[in-house]
């Protein structure tokens, strides 16, 4: 927990127990996020779930949670000058040695989503693609940092309006990679925004632009790259589906007894 979050220990040491009960939903899919508003201020809880018991083992064993990596890829990243959301603490629970639940903590931003955003001006053309050309400013500084956010789509970046112009935050941090960033692999980043063709073309000229690249063999690859990708992507689903699915069904209903069961908690 960062310092001058302190006085909220009660608040994150109670969330195993009180987070079901409190705050508002503002994602309920694999993971829960919930916006939730004490004294103290609003805040951002991210419940990790959809954890299984392999890589429960892993997280215990070997690797760091979820939780832990969001808060500390938030501080590497406010180090680098890219904004996030104030990280303030994470929390890990433990039954029988393993992590059973895992929460990451941040100060609530209202900015809007890049998908928001977007969706509010399909009108207006100008507008549109003065952001997919600072998108692309924004994405070249990433990589020239060597980030690389492997979940970077419409809803985990927060547009932040500008006297003149935008910049950008980055939510969902458990899956960056800090290393150097080639420049294929940096146009692959935009294969998971789900933007129009129209759009996309915009913001891949503009990123070869900047990197001194064609712009026509830039859309070219990069077109190629996502047909090939979403074939790969489906195999690997239907793969998936009839391998490890039905192990992981086979150890859910073990793992929610677990969770109802006596916990150890770690906080940080």
């Amino acid at each position: 927990m960062k310092e001058e979050f302190s006085a909220l220990k009660d608040f994150i040491i109670n969330l195993p127990h009180s987070f079901d009960r409190i705050g508002l939903i503002i994602q309920d899919n694999r993971n829960v996020i919930k916006k939730i508003t004490i004294p103290q201020g609003t805040f951002v809880v991210k419940d990790f779930r959809g954890m299984y018991f392999f890589n429960r083992l892993a997280y215990s064993l070997f690797r760091q949670s979820k939780a832990e990596r969001s808060y500390n890829y938030s501080a590497t990243l406010n180090e680098k000058g890219i904004i996030t959301p104030p990280h303030v603490a994470w929390i890990n629970c433990y039954t029988f040695g393993l992590l059973s639940k895992s929460y990451f903590v941040s100060l609530y931003y209202s900015y809007k989503t890049l998908r928001e955003v977007l969706d509010e001006n399909k009108e207006n053309e100008s507008y549109r693609i003065s952001l997919l050309h600072h998108l692309a400013a924004f994405t070249r500084k990433l990589h020239d940092l060597g980030i690389y956010h492997y979940d970077y789509s419409l809803g985990n970046i927060l547009v932040i309006p500008t006297q003149n112009s935008f910049d950008f935050a980055l939510v969902d941090l458990n899956r960056i990679s800090f290393k150097k960033v080639s420049y294929r692999k940096g146009l692959w980043n935009f294969t998971t925004l789900g933007i129009s063709t129209e759009d996309m073309n915009v913001l891949i000229r503009e990123y070869a632009i900047l990197s001194k690249q064609s712009p026509e063999e830039s859309i070219a690859l990069f077109w190629k790259h996502k047909k090939q990708t979403s074939s790969l992507r489906k195999f690997r689903k239907d793969i998936r589906r009839f391998t490890l699915a039905p192990l992981e069904r086979l150890t859910a209903s073990s793992t929610t007894e677990m969770r109802q069961s006596g916990r150890n908690t770690h906080t940080h």
